[in-house]
């Protein structure tokens, strides 16, 4: 499965978009849509830097799922699992 538009849109909704890297409240450096890898003090990005980052790292969020769960999941559950 993949993760829908829907899905997606959780995701953002909850994380919140911020171009300029902040530390979290777990002294994480972040940037866009929570995303932690490789991320500095000091980095800035766009806006459509952010969503091609959050599509590209959900991939792997997806793949987790499909091969840690091996029961039918709806498109709802599949989404709540990845975000």
């Amino acid at each position: 499965m993949k993760l829908s538009d829907t899905g997606q849109d959780l995701i953002k909704h909850f994380e919140g978009l911020e171009l300029k890297a902040y530390k979290c409240p777990a002294g994480v450096w972040t940037i866009g849509y929570g995303h932690i890898k490789g991320v500095s003090e000091g980095d800035e990005i766009t806006a459509l830097t952010a969503n091609r980052m959050l599509i590209e790292e959900m991939v792997e969020y997806e793949n987790y799922i499909n091969n840690a769960v091996k029961v039918d999941l709806t498109q709802n559950q599949f989404d709540a699992m990845v975000s």
